[in-house]
């Protein structure tokens, strides 16, 4: 019965675990784009992040997956102030997409290779 099981999983190209939608980003670069300036995004695998925003200056946090959606934290974020949270979706260097952040505007995301 298993090698039935694993023959159907192999052939329908079904996981038994679930993708990761940021595995794509863990060796590269988000870059967000708005009026304020472009900041520099680095998601790592362990739950992490790092940024470093328009002025220069460096802010880190954790990040999780909730739902459809990936959720930032700062480290140095207020108790009562909510995360940043975006959908959970896969991309590939190249790609732009748009993002709404927590005040309601508009930003742009690009996933760059490299960090």
């Amino acid at each position: 019965m298993f090698s039935v099981l694993v023959a159907f999983f192999a052939l329908t190209g079904f996981s038994l675990a679930a993708d990761d939608p940021f595995a794509n980003y863990y060796d590269n670069t988000v870059v967000v784009s708005n009026a304020q300036g472009e900041r520099a995004v680095h998601i790592n695998k362990d739950g992490t992040y790092s940024q470093t925003l328009a002025d220069g200056k460096s802010v880190g946090g954790k990040w999780k997956i909730d739902g459809s959606q990936g959720c930032f934290t700062a480290d140095n974020a207020a108790p009562d102030a909510k995360p940043y949270c975006v959908a959970a979706e896969a991309h590939n260097v190249g790609d732009a997409w748009e993002l709404t952040a927590p005040d309601g505007s508009k930003e742009q995301a690009t996933l760059k290779a490299g960090r």
